[in-house]
């Protein structure tokens, strides 16, 4: 019984004992909650303090890429429950300070309790909060900011403006081009162009953000506004320097283009918020003038449209319902002629005519467009704003200049040197004394014309013209001056009395003209043009009173006699008579033109000068030509035996500038050749030299005793010479008259040895100076780096024809240094034991700038390049090999060709050429440059489209049908793909 009761007193006693336990537990956590709630409260501020720094690192996060990323929902929620957590900490440390001061005992113990309970439940929360952000994705990217598309005229079918926009879209694709600019007169296309491109950014992807402003007049506030409000950034009270700053900041680590449209001025794009070293940002500028824009890393010249584009352009305004109207059609032709392929004037002019059935109107309106008189038509007006406004704001020396091309016919292009002698002739730079200083000046002018949009550079080389409309308002404002510009310009009409009286300059170019007054009386008259004309015949007492006359232009008429008369123009500085094929004597009345300084009689008919001409003490330029006698070279019946007297040269000891052209081997020169030499040596003020050496003797000694060559008070490397073409030598069967192309060449200093043997002092000595360098039918040289390749750094075009000995153009073993650093164009042709262009080692620096080669008629060459060649070609544009039997293959077939290897090159010819089996074993090049192919008898040929998959340019193959169809295809896909390019020829 005892141990029964024993029993059931554990029973009750046990779990008694537990439940006093748990209670004490639970007092105790209750005290504890109250005891250490300021050690809690502690805990809390320092997670809480952990949780906000949390915070402030995913909004920083969030502001430094809120361009591309954007913030997940989650993270979103996450922020909001942060917020929410934090107003619900604001209210508990509230209460926690109110109930502090009842710590000691005066506070009833529940609410304690019930404090401490919730910040003990509150850190929980904080430290859970926090350690959720560890788990969540913040940022997801985010589409890039739509483009606000231009809808651009869509230009597809204008070969002319959609060049450019390819253009611009390679120049877009290069890391380290960041500032371009396209460039040209209102009117040409340029907002078109930058809208195509501007739209065509939506498509590629390449940038996070696109901005575009129309500068025009706009403040660089105005301009900043249009960043900010793209970028979704407010800075309304803020500073120019403080919303540069926020903008600079905004685009640091951004991909950014921004259209500059319509610049009128110079940007400072640093006070926009525009830096260099924003890495990934680039800026495209359209203006006017190529120097608004400042220092830019590439600048493109957009012109005038091609004749098929603007045809093309006005009828698709006018509606091709009125272009097969006979009596429209021939006027409307004319029409877009005098638009001078402006896309905004032919569109302007276009809209006018559009519907408009009767012809009378479109005649009226060529009148209009051709009248310089008139007012402007209105459409026309802000060309003619624009002229005005950049010729006002030229230095006084210059208008003239600028003006001056209104004597010429609209459209018409002039060479640089013609267009400065006529500027010198008229005294415009009547403070500069020496021509060739003259020449320099006027070849600033004409670049800064061009820069300004008021000429452009013609289709020849070292051509120029002025957009047709801009001359119809030079001629209008030259008429207005007041200051002797009165210019007649003639046009198919008959001059009356009154108009020779008072015009200051006549033009009467291209006229029929077949006779002229007697004695007009025309005492102001400064210049008078009469080339191109069919004038016969000139009235012996025409110039009578001309003694003003200071240039007078005859060139490429009929004329066969020059009157008498011609004795009063006692002010005249240029007379050009080259062409004028029929004039076959020089009257003695020459003589007395003693204030002349530029004579130009190439090409004529003369068969020798009369003594008279060394009375022209103050001429400064004088260019003649001569005819070989026909029959009997003995007997001379016009003139004197001499082509050019003994001390003629001598006596025009002015002379800066002297050009005598005769035909190779003549025997007439080669007579009289020494005096004429010793002549030109002994002037002391030479700058300018075209002249045949038969013999290397007399060169030798033209060398060694030139006081103009040999100066030391110079700037030029030794010598005055500013430029020179000097042939030494004869080589029977050479096309001696050829003249090389230095085209792109920084001088024109041409230098030709012919027939040579050995490598004589002088010649070594003009290497030194040359930029072209012609080797015409040497007898022993084996390479080019026999005459000492070191020779060689300056030039920038080379021929090497007919030498019988020469196995490669340059011996690597040889050469000391870099050789052909400078060189841009290489011609070669008919080198028999040709085996290599290039032997031996190649220093870095060499061909860096070659960009066209041609190899004709060299059978022994088996592999055109060595792989040391391939990789220094990267500016190479133009590759021709024609008519080479031993040539197998193109580089070296051990060799592996980078991908990346012949950039630039745009043409590939490859033609006679029955042994060439490949062009490159790696068929992997990416050809990004590649345009056309031309192929014609390679019939071993066989693989040769699949090399070229990658070029993106390609527009033609041309080449036979028997060549096509023996080609061996991989698949059908790749031969339509090439089908598309084949041309037949």
């Amino acid at each position: 019984m005892e141990a029964i009761a024993t029993q059931a007193a554990g029973s009750i006693v046990g779990p008694a004992a537990e439940g006093g336990k748990g209670i004490f537990n639970c007092l105790k956590r209750k005290y504890d909650y109250v005891k250490n709630m300021k050690k809690n409260f502690h805990e809390l501020e320092r997670e809480e303090k952990y949780l906000y720094d949390e915070e402030e690192d995913v909004k920083t996060r969030l502001d430094r890429n809120k361009i591309k990323m954007e913030k997940t929902r989650r993270c979103e929620t996450w922020l909001n429950e942060v917020e929410k957590l934090r107003g619900e900490i604001e209210i508990l440390k509230t209460e926690y300070h109110n109930t502090h001061k009842f710590f000691w005992g005066i506070c009833p113990f529940p609410g304690l309790l019930k404090l401490g309970k919730r910040i003990i439940k509150k850190t929980a929360e904080v430290v859970s909060l926090k350690n959720q952000i560890k788990h969540i994705s913040i940022m997801v990217g985010k589409a890039p900011a739509p483009v606000i598309r231009k809808h651009a005229k869509k230009i597809k079918e204008v070969p002319s403006l959609i060049k450019h926009v390819e253009q611009l879209l390679e120049c877009l694709r290069k890391k380290e081009l960041k500032r371009i600019c396209i460039w040209g007169p209102p009117g040409v296309g340029k907002t078109t162009i930058m809208e195509n491109l501007h739209d065509a950014m939506d498509e590629v992807r390449q940038f996070d953000i696109i901005f575009w402003v129309t500068v025009d007049d706009k403040s660089i506030r105005d301009i900043q506004e249009v960043l900010l409000k793209r970028l979704d950034v407010k800075a309304e009270e803020q500073s120019n320097d403080q919303r540069a700053n926020l903008i600079s900041e905004e685009l640091k680590n951004m991909s950014y283009i921004l259209f500059l449209d319509e610049v009128s001025a110079d940007i400072n794009l640093k006070e926009i918020g525009i830096h260099d070293e924003h890495r990934h940002g680039k800026v495209v500028f359209a203006c006017r003038s190529r120097n608004i824009c400042g220092q830019t890393d590439e600048d493109i010249n957009v012109q005038r449209l091609s004749d098929e584009d603007a045809q093309k352009l006005f009828w698709e305004t006018v509606g091709a319902s009125l272009k097969g109207n006979r009596d429209i059609n021939p006027v409307a032709r004319l029409i877009i002629n005098e638009c001078g392929g402006m896309p905004l004037i032919i569109k302007l002019i276009g809209k006018s005519m559009a519907n408009v059935s009767n012809p009378a109107i479109w005649r009226d309106t060529l009148i209009q467009l051709r009248s310089p008189s008139d007012e402007p038509k209105q459409e026309l007006e802000e060309f003619y704003k624009f002229f005005k406004f950049v010729f006002d704001k030229l230095p006084l020396e210059k208008r003239p200049c600028l003006l001056y091309w209104a004597i010429f016919p609209a459209g018409c292009e002039l060479h640089q040197d013609y267009i400065i002698e006529c500027w010198r002739a008229e005294q415009f730079f009547m403070h500069i004394k020496k021509l060739g200083e003259v020449r320099d000046r006027g070849h600033a002018i004409l670049d800064e014309f061009v820069r300004k949009s008021l000429l452009e550079k013609g289709r020849k080389l070292s051509h120029y013209k002025m957009f047709e409309h801009f001359q119809r308002v030079a001629l209008r404002m030259a008429n207005l001056n007041e200051n002797n510009y009165r210019i007649l310009v003639k046009d198919g009409e008959k001059i009356r009395e009154e108009e020779w009286e008072h015009a200051y300059r006549i033009s009467l170019i291209r006229l029929c003209l077949s006779t002229l007054p007697k004695r007009p009386r025309c005492c102001r008259i400064l210049t008078l043009l009469l080339q191109e004309s069919q004038l016969i015949e000139f009235p012996m007492s025409f110039f009578g009173y001309m003694c003003s006359l200071q240039l007078l232009d005859l060139h490429d008429t009929r004329i066969k006699l020059l009157p008498s008369s011609i004795s009063s123009l006692i002010n005249l500085k240029a007379l050009f008579l080259n062409n004028c094929t029929q004039l076959k004597l020089l009257p003695a009345e020459v003589g007395d033109l003693h204030s002349l300084e530029i004579f130009d009689i190439c090409y004529t008919g003369i068969h020798a000068l009369p003594n008279e001409i060394g009375n022209l003490t103050n001429l400064r330029c004088l260019r003649v030509s001569f005819t070989e006698l026909g029959g009997n070279s003995n007997h001379v019946t016009v003139g004197p035996r001499e082509m050019i007297s003994s001390n003629m040269i001598a006596n025009l000891f002015s002379l800066e500038e002297l050009s005598i052209y005769v035909e190779p081997n003549n025997r007439r020169w080669n007579q009289i050749v020494e005096n004429i030499a010793r002549e030109v040596a002994a002037l002391e003020d030479l700058t300018a030299l075209s002249f045949y050496f038969p013999e290397v003797n007399c060169f030798q000694k033209f060398v060694d005793t030139s006081k103009s060559w040999n100066g030391n008070s110079t700037l030029w490397r030794g010598n005055s010479f500013r430029s020179f073409s000097i042939l030494v030598g004869y080589h029977q069967g050479s096309s001696q008259s050829t003249e090389i192309d230095i085209s792109g060449c920084s001088a024109e200093k041409h230098f030709r040895f012919s027939g040579g043997e050995g490598f004589p002092d002088a010649v070594l000595k003009m290497l030194e100076h040359a930029c072209a360098f012609e080797l015409i039918g040497h007898h022993t040289a084996a390479s080019l780096s026999d005459f000492d390749a070191d020779r060689f750094g300056g030039l920038e075009a080379c021929i090497i024809e007919d030498c019988s000995e020469m196995t490669s153009i340059i011996d690597g073993s040889v050469t000391r240094g870099v050789a052909f650093q400078c060189l841009k164009k290489l011609y070669i042709s008919n080198l028999p034991k040709l085996a290599d262009i290039w032997t031996g080692s190649i220093e870095p620096e060499s061909l860096g700038m070659l960009t066209t080669l041609t190899l004709t008629r060299c059978h022994s060459v088996n592999t055109l390049f060595s792989i040391e060649m391939v990789v220094r070609l990267n500016q190479l544009q133009f590759l021709q090999v024609e008519n080479c039997n031993g040539i197998e293959e193109i580089v070296n077939a051990g060799s592996f060709v980078e991908p990346t290897a012949l950039p630039k090159l745009k043409k590939l010819q490859l033609i006679d050429l029955p042994n060439l089996s490949y062009i490159f074993h790696n068929a992997s090049l990416a050809w990004p440059s590649l345009e056309s192919i031309l192929i014609k008898t390679c019939e071993n040929l066989k693989s040769f489209p699949f090399t070229i998959e990658n070029a993106i340019k390609l527009r033609v193959i041309r080449c036979t049908q028997v060549w096509w169809n023996q080609l061996v295809w991989p698949n059908d896909i790749v031969r339509y793909h090439f089908q598309s390019f084949h041309q037949i020829i």
